[in-house]
Parts: C-alpha cells; structure tokens; sequence
C-alpha cells in the first residue's frame, strides 16, 4: 500500500505545476517594440487560419 501511495502521490506531484508558461511558445527575441508587436500579431492571425483550416477535410 505504501508503495502504491508513493508512486501516485509522487505522479501526481511531477504534473502539478504553472502550466501557461509552456502555452505562450518560446520568447519573442525582437529588435524593437514594433517588432514584437508584429510578430505576436502575425503569430494570432496564423493561429486563426490554422483553426480555420484544421477543421476541414483535405
């Protein structure tokens, strides 16, 4: 039984957590403020056609 315990208490502990991190993607590494700006904005618009797209059948 201890066994047991441990093994799902210590999963359970491993996927715990902040997990918003992981959904923004990798940091932007913009020259200027423009920049950032338009790639998170290119960034939203592909996110938009991707969904678009993907309930589609090709």
């Amino acid at each position: 039984m201890a066994t047991l315990g441990t093994v799902f208490v210590g999963s359970w502990a491993a996927m715990g957590g902040k997990k918003s991190s992981t959904a923004k993607g990798p940091q932007i590494q913009a020259s200027s403020k423009d920049e950032e700006k338009f790639i998170q904005e290119f960034m939203k618009n592909a996110e938009k056609e991707d969904k678009k797209t993907s309930g589609h059948a090709v």
